[in-house]
């Protein structure tokens, strides 16, 4: 996705947040060109192993020979427990990366029950140390309700944005969340680059909130080179608006 600034392959992107990681793992490895193994180092929704082109457990003693034959996506995951699919050890992100007919490695690396944003625990979120992309990703949702309704850790985003959970986030608070290294940028990797995607973006109203974001956070945090505005599962396809220095 251009609007992300992705460059050359190999390259490992970790997305991490709320509000889209899913639906950008997939949308990146339906879109990028070459071919792309999308994974997590976290854990989906078994049900969610049936969007991917192909799909292979960890449990499979076949799924290394996949990598030989797959053509453009492959989804690598651990065992299934119940509803969900776990994650592989982030350090076999790495090692996927290396394989001479890997171009990209998509990995979620983070979980927020569905809700569009959150600010994560002491163990989250899990980066695979090689990744070169960091990408935190909000819903724009985030704004639309008391932190506790809308997040994901509720008493931590109150902690990291000094705001009761009875509040609603304002542009700013989201911004500092996204961009926070005890938020969206927990975890990155030295030698990685970092980029804010806000999903979810429709109305005129939620633009102008969106924008808001993309100011404060590029004001705020040098390590963020860009963000990202529109919607992931928008029809017709988001035009995506992209704020950078």
């Amino acid at each position: 996705m251009d609007a992300l600034g992705l460059e050359r392959p190999p390259c490992l992107v970790s997305i991490v947040g709320g509000g889209g990681k899913s639906s950008l793992m997939f949308a990146l490895a339906r879109g990028l060109p070459g071919r792309v193994v999308a994974t997590t180092t976290t854990r989906i929704f078994a049900a969610q192993t049936r969007e991917a082109e192909q799909a292979s457990g960890l449990d499979d003693p076949d799924w290394r020979a996949r990598l030989e034959t797959f053509d453009s996506s492959l989804l690598v995951y651990g065992e299934v427990r119940g509803e969900h699919a776990l994650g592989i050890p982030p350090a076999l992100a790495g090692e996927i990366l290396d394989h001479p007919r890997v171009d990209w490695v998509v990995n979620e690396a983070d979980g927020s029950r569905m809700l569009p944003a959150k600010a994560p625990a002491e163990h989250e979120p899990v980066v695979p140390e090689r990744t070169r992309l960091l990408v935190a990703v909000a819903g724009i949702d985030a704004l639309s309700g008391p932190i506790r309704d809308v997040t994901h850790r509720p008493e931590r985003v109150s902690a990291l944005t000094s705001s009761d959970p009875e509040d609603n986030l304002t542009p700013e608070t989201l911004a500092l969340l996204l961009s926070s290294p005890r938020g969206g940028l927990k975890g990155i990797p030295a030698a990685a680059r970092a980029a804010v995607l806000i999903n979810k973006v429709h109305a005129p109203a939620q633009v102008e909130s969106a924008r808001e974001v993309a100011r404060h956070i590029l004001a705020r945090e040098p390590r963020v080179e860009r963000v990202a505005l529109g919607a992931l599962q928008a029809d017709p396809p988001s035009a995506w608006e992209v704020w950078q220095r």
